[in-house]
């Protein structure tokens, strides 16, 4: 049975196809130029022991035969393709890909990726596991990153960074965390339905996957992660062929904006000595490494010094959707700048920590 292709101008005829394509998990695979990577995932997609799904195959205008590639090699009706005419990045491809799911269960997961057999079913179960979760994560095991960073979950910081070995993982291999990777979590339908939808079409990439978890905790939810659900992750695949200084503005500018557009005004004041130091620590560093660009930095302040009206305008929304107030939130992430690894780091998390203190930032070490 040839593969059902959808352009995004056909996305109004959707809701009137044959209710035989409703199935219970609906997986969106985001592709951009990705097709060196697109048989390992489908072939391992294919073989799960969970079989109730359907794959959402996003395309945001590749030119390297990607969507050729699955038409040709994956004849399935559990698998269709929905076509964009322009790159919307991961948050913009995932909202579209939302739109023609028809699960119960919503799953994102990457591209560059290979799931064991078990991996759906372990994942959702574990969203099950407990009826106050909200999110679930599988475990990613992405190459070049040591095996010790997994013997326990991590967080993010103040800057939006990622800090490793933070949660406990439990015995049976699910612990609560804060932050879900996008690279393959899972959220229920209705629940993404109460809290607006996934991401903001302005996030492109980066950071998109901790908007969510902030909707998520600000709506008093669990988010968890299970050691069950694998994921093998090569990394590279949606990003790898876009420009590295485009992607660093969204990577600095989204990590900033979740603090502006989901805490008070008086945290903001608070938050700002972090904003500044930020700046000026990847400023400097953009002199001696590739890896920062100071001027996409400085573009990404200059975003968003210019739209404080679409900040307060996205505030108030989501305001409305808050169930629990930002220091229950703050006591899910940390205070320290860096991992800790060096005596420089550990000098710059002692006084992040005690600024912390002094003015009131309720983060996980000063609950």
């Amino acid at each position: 049975m040839p593969l059902d292709v959808f352009h995004d101008s056909t996305r109004n005829t959707f809701e009137n196809l044959n209710s035989h394509f409703i199935s219970k998990a609906s997986i969106i695979v985001v592709n951009y130029n990705g097709k060196r990577f697109l048989n390992d995932c489908f072939d391992s997609l294919l073989n799960q022991s969970y079989t109730n799904f359907e794959i959402i195959f996003v395309d945001n205008n590749s030119h390297d035969e990607s969507v050729e590639l699955v038409n040709r090699d994956y004849k399935s009706e559990n698998i269709r393709i929905v076509i964009s005419d322009k790159n919307l990045g991961f948050a913009g491809g995932n909202n579209l890909g939302y739109k023609h799911c028809t699960g119960e269960y919503i799953v994102l997961l990457n591209n560059d990726t290979v799931v064991d057999m078990d991996w759906l079913k372990n994942l959702i179960e574990c969203l099950e596991s407990d009826e106050d979760a909200g999110l679930a994560q599988s475990l990613v095991l992405t190459e070049g990153i040591p095996a010790k960073y997994y013997e326990k979950n991590g967080t993010v910081n103040l800057l939006g960074h990622n800090i490793m070995e933070f949660f406990e993982i439990g015995k049976d291999g699910i612990g609560e965390i804060f932050l879900a990777s996008g690279c393959s979590l899972i959220i229920r339908r209705s629940l993404a339905e109460e809290i607006g939808g996934l991401f903001p079409e302005e996030y492109f990439a980066y950071a998109e996957d901790t908007y969510l978890c902030f909707k998520v905790k600000f709506r008093g939810l669990k988010i968890l992660h299970t050691s069950k659900s694998v994921v093998h992750h090569k990394g590279g695949g949606t990003s790898a062929n876009s420009k590295p200084s485009a992607l660093y503005f969204y990577k600095e500018r989204n990590r900033l904006l979740n603090f502006l557009i989901f805490f008070s005004g008086s945290f903001v004041i608070r938050y700002t000595p972090y904003l500044v130091f930020n700046f000026f620590m990847k400023l400097f560093a953009s002199v001696f490494s590739k890896k920062y660009s100071a001027g996409q930095l400085i573009e990404a302040y200059m975003w968003l010094i210019t739209n404080i009206r679409w900040i307060n305008n996205q505030r108030s929304e989501l305001n409305a959707i808050k169930t629990k107030n930002e220091n229950y939130v703050l006591g899910h992430l940390t205070s320290k700048l860096f991992n800790g690894y060096t005596i420089p780091q550990r000098i710059i998390n002692f006084f992040s920590l005690l600024y912390c203190r002094i003015s009131f930032i309720r983060i996980f070490e000063n609950k």
